[in-house]
Order: C-alpha cells, then sequence, then structure tokens
C-alpha cells in the first residue's frame, strides 16, 4: 500500500431513484470531502447521489446542480 492510498477515507455515494430510493452504490476512495464529491458527481449517471461518510450524510447532489464543490 503506497502512502498515497494510506491517506485516503473511504466514502460512499449513494445513486437515488426519483424518489430517493436507493439505485446503486459504490465506494469512493478520497483524501478530503472535496475529492468525494468530485468523484460521486462522476457517479451521478443524470440521478441524484448522496456522499456518505460512515453515517454521516456529507452531501446531497441533485441531478439539476452542477455548480456545487
Amino acid at each position: 500500500m503506497t502512502d498515497n492510498a494510506s491517506s485516503e477515507r473511504p466514502y460512499r455515494a449513494l445513486l437515488l431513484d426519483a424518489v430517493g430510493r436507493v439505485l446503486r452504490t459504490k465506494v469512493i476512495p478520497a483524501r478530503d470531502e472535496s475529492e468525494a464529491i468530485e468523484r460521486a458527481r462522476a457517479f451521478m449517471d443524470g440521478r441524484p447521489v448522496e456522499l456518505r461518510e460512515g453515517d454521516r450524510l456529507v452531501v446531497r447532489i441533485e441531478a439539476s446542480d452542477t455548480s456545487m464543490v
């Protein structure tokens, strides 16, 4: 394991349907919230995504929200 990988934390992206049910999840290793949000955006597929770190909700990104960083 490299130093870079050991500094990453596991975030979870939850791809949601129109009523908020989870369609898919993906573990996203990232160094910080900003990087995790960027990676979660790539997972969106035109749908809302919740990004979580453990039980904590980091952010919910709506499909129409392209300005949030």
